[in-house]
């Protein structure tokens, strides 16, 4: 079997974002990482695995059996190169930032062969890269467990009292940690009235408590949940993601596990890896996000569970 994992940021994404994608160097790494720890896990279970590397990366990938990589040069059309690859392998693993539509696009380049697909499909992937059609989809189900938010130009074209501070700032389809805000006062607001796009951004309140992960494997109606961990930042409330803690005390499992569940039950059915970002906290829990694509807590939990994460996704069997 042939697998074609393709990671925006050191396959060869940066060649079309030029400057126009601002991540820094703790986003780029983690890509990296990601994608080192996932291919490995499939050669270590006889899985050839295929790679488009930006050519200017391709040293971080020292070449073992079963590994083949294609460089990527400026000159590539990123878009027929991946479907040229894609005519010949067995199963197809997207990572990309969702900030710009990135994964978005991916997706949909490949959508021909999204029967090959071991990530989320199109549909799964809109919704879930946007904050605002994730609240308004999870919303609709009757679902009040998800962080309420608006776009922040309608909060600063409505009323005021929406949301009491402290609050927090972020890019509509923000990655990670990149652009979040906490806002204290009227006095940090004001300042971000004149700089940001409101419509680019979605404000919410600032929920106390634990940040923590759950991250599930998905083949349709069927599900494996993989255990809680805390996410961990460089600096509180939040900053650079720096690693993931496991393990998380039995209640806040237990919650994290229930949150997850009903979480994963209401969004449109999907394949593949994906990651629930919430709070817990003493006056409840909610959720923060839900990414389509793997997270950087696949690092710590291939380490914890006893089962191999990557070859999971070709079936619960696996």
């Amino acid at each position: 079997m042939q697998i074609l994992i393709f990671e925006w940021l050191t396959g060869g994404g940066l060649w079309i974002d030029g400057v126009s994608f601002h991540c820094g160097a703790a986003i780029r790494s983690q890509g990296k990482r990601m994608l080192q720890a996932i291919a490995q896990d499939f050669l270590i279970a006889g899985i050839e695995v295929i790679l488009p590397i930006d050519e200017r990366s391709i040293g971080d990938f020292p070449a073992v059996d079963g590994l083949t990589l294609w460089p990527v040069s400026s000159q590539v059309d990123l878009g027929d190169f991946l479907k040229n690859l894609a005519k010949d392998v067995d199963r197809i693993l997207l990572i990309a930032p969702e900030t710009g539509a990135r994964l978005l696009n991916c997706v949909q380049w490949l959508e021909s062969f999204r029967e090959k697909f071991l990530s989320p499909v199109e549909e799964f992937v809109r919704i879930a890269s946007s904050k605002q059609a994730s609240f308004n989809f999870l919303q609709a189900q009757g679902f009040d467990g998800v962080s309420r938010g608006m776009e922040f130009a309608d909060f600063l074209n409505g009323p005021m009292d929406n949301f009491g501070f402290p609050m927090v700032i972020k890019p509509m389809d923000g990655v990670g940690g990149e652009g979040l805000r906490l806002i204290k006062d009227c006095g940090e607001l004001e300042q971000l009235e004149g700089q940001l796009a409101g419509s680019d951004y979605w404000l919410e309140p600032f929920y106390q408590g634990v940040p923590v992960s759950v991250s599930v494997i998905c083949h349709g109606d069927r599900f494996t949940f993989l255990p809680a961990t805390e996410q961990v930042f460089d600096r509180e409330p939040f900053g650079n993601f720096i690693g993931s803690r496991f393990p998380v005390h039995q209640d806040l499992e237990c919650r994290a596990r229930r949150l997850a569940e009903k979480t994963i039950r209401l969004l449109p059915p999907t394949q593949g890896y994906v990651g629930l970002d919430m709070v817990l906290g003493a006056e409840g829990d909610q959720l923060i996000e839900v990414n389509p694509r793997l997270t950087m807590s696949y690092l710590k939990l291939r380490q914890v569970c006893a089962f191999n994460l990557a070859t999971r996704m070709l079936g619960p069997s696996s």
